[in-house]
């Protein structure tokens, strides 16, 4: 039998959702492990997105939100655990409507919400956190719907400058 030590390392290419690898076990017996079960065991099922979102498409954060998520499928809904942003400022600040939201994509209540994070004068770094306010319903939380990226109200007027998010999230059946 080969020893657990006498297989090579894997590298980043090597990873895909149905990625198998070998575990050695207290036993010392070598299993065979996927990611899904590791995930599952472990994290909670906490899965990672990014995004880079132009500043054309900033422009039009309103109108037309853009997909960080893909919906899931039925009996699903996305959960929305932490997020950091990068506005890359160039010249111009985005004006009015600047509330940068991420939700799913139906949803009348965003699960995270930042009033300051758009109308940045300086390339910067900030994070986004969960919604912490009670919510009698399940405005905030619908099923087999994307979670997007988006701004309250109406798009932004002027600003030139891209962005970019990273968010951790899992998906729950329901």
């Amino acid at each position: 039998m080969a020893r657990f030590t006498q297989y090579p390392a894997a590298s980043t290419g090597d990873y895909a959702e149905a990625t198998t690898f070998l575990i050695a076990n207290e036993d010392g017996e070598i299993k065979q492990a996927s990611l899904e079960g590791l995930r599952s065991t472990f994290f909670c099922n906490t899965l990672c997105a990014s995004l880079v979102i132009s500043s054309a498409e900033v422009l039009q954060l309103n109108s037309t939100p853009q997909v960080i998520v893909p919906a899931q499928g039925a009996g699903t809904i996305i959960e929305f655990i932490s997020g950091f942003g990068y506005i890359d400022f160039n010249s111009t600040p985005y004006a009015t409507n600047v509330k940068f939201e991420i939700k799913n994509s139906t949803a009348t209540i965003a699960q995270s919400e930042h009033s300051n994070f758009l109308n940045a004068t300086i390339a910067k770094y900030d994070k986004f956190i969960p919604r912490q306010t009670a919510i009698a319903s399940n405005e905030n939380m619908e099923v087999n719907q994307p979670l997007v990226a988006t701004v309250d109200i109406g798009n932004p007027t002027a600003g030139d400058s891209d962005i970019q998010i990273w968010i951790t999230y899992r998906v729950i059946n329901v």
